[in-house]
């Protein structure tokens, strides 16, 4: 059965009459589709770890924000009462004396910043057992359609038209300080910015830094060579690209013989055009003008917690720019080099502490 989103609201008596049923539903939230069943009932959720093809890892709780301390052991309070209900999913410790299938230690609990989905957990007053509408180790389904097709053991599917947002952020709170285990929906440096302090990075994990100049020929592709002579590529994957760029030029000459005077290379380096994919890609965007910030928040206003000017990054600084060497000496090029140079060295030790959980 397929209701439409527009419908499900007057609908959730008959959807909450199949999650007691031991039924499989398809609800839309603010990233992808989820499957969903009754999480406190063992032969459900059993009936979807078969329907996922997956082993029996503990799926994701969605629940009421205010049933959390009844389920577990919240920490780090401010983090959850910032960015749930939202695209955030956070491990917390179970609480000893409460049963859950197939969930031991910790629990992983999301609240969907999703009009529906908010109101299903207010009235079916349990939480659902979720995971994303995919089969295990497949591309999330973004179709109501796909997932007729995919899964006929769903009973309901909430068509929520097509969904393409990234997956939520798992954020482990158990640990101090928390470590992201998957990035998505909320950046890295939003987290820190409410936690007040770096938080670690999963060992698989990398940090991706964006820096953006006008052309892609100078300034950012010197800080992209010159960054990557300081940070491991075990840590980090750096890019550049520029908010007039051509694709496919070349690196200025200049800019090319500064980058080998700090041991790295741009020989191979083409232009790339800023756009909102690589803006989205990246956990942190510096800039050399201001001019490049404003560029980066018209193409997408949300990246304004992680877009900085370089050489204000990490310091007190204010409207500190980059000049543009392009169509001067060598001397010009060397400049703006040695003016980034500070900064690009505080950029790895910044880096490398996010996975090494140094405060």
């Amino acid at each position: 059965m397929v209701i439409k989103l527009v419908e499900a609201c007057n609908s959730i008596d008959r959807i909450a009459d199949v999650l007691r049923g031991k039924g499989i539903i398809a609800i839309p939230t603010d990233t992808v589709y989820g499957l969903a069943v009754d999480g406190l009932d063992e032969t459900a959720v059993r009936k979807l770890f078969r329907t996922k093809k997956r082993e029996e890892r503990p799926f994701t709780l969605f629940m009421v924000k205010g049933d959390i301390k009844e389920f577990a052991l919240p920490v780090k309070k401010r983090i959850i009462d910032f960015f749930m209900p939202g695209p955030l999913t956070v491990i917390l410790k179970k609480k000893r004396d409460i049963s859950l299938p197939y969930i031991t230690d910790k629990i992983g609990i999301r609240i969907p910043q999703h009009d529906f989905v908010l109101k299903l957990l207010a009235e079916y007053q349990r939480p659902l057992a979720v995971t994303s509408a995919n089969k295990s180790g497949e591309p999330p389904l973004v179709s109501p359609y796909d997932i007729i097709e995919h899964f006929t053991e769903v009973d309901v599917i909430v068509d929520g038209g097509m969904l393409y947002a990234a997956p939520s952020t798992v954020l482990d709170l158990t640990a101090t300080p928390p470590i992201v285990m998957r990035k998505g929906g909320v950046s890295v440096l939003a987290i820190e910015k409410v936690y007040g302090r770096r938080v670690r990075l999963k060992a698989s994990l990398k940090f991706n830094v964006l820096f953006v100049c006008s052309g892609n020929t100078c300034r950012s592709p010197m800080a992209e060579g010159i960054s990557k002579t300081l940070i491991s590529s075990r840590f980090c994957e750096i890019k550049s690209a520029g908010t007039i760029a051509m694709s496919g030029l070349q690196s200025a000459h200049y800019a090319r013989q500064v980058v080998k005077e700090y041991g790295g290379s741009i020989d191979r380096h083409r232009s790339n055009y800023l756009d909102r994919e690589v803006v989205d890609w990246a956990d942190l965007i510096l800039v050399m003008e201001y001019k490049h910030y404003e560029t980066v928040l018209e193409i997408n206003p949300d990246a304004v917690v992680k877009t900085f000017l370089l050489r204000e990054y990490r310091r007190k600084t204010k409207y500190t720019e980059v000049p543009d060497p392009v169509g001067r000496d060598l001397i010009a090029y060397q400049n703006s080099a040695a003016k980034m140079y500070p900064t690009l060295k505080r950029l790895a030790k910044d880096i490398e502490a996010r996975f090494r959980g140094i405060r």
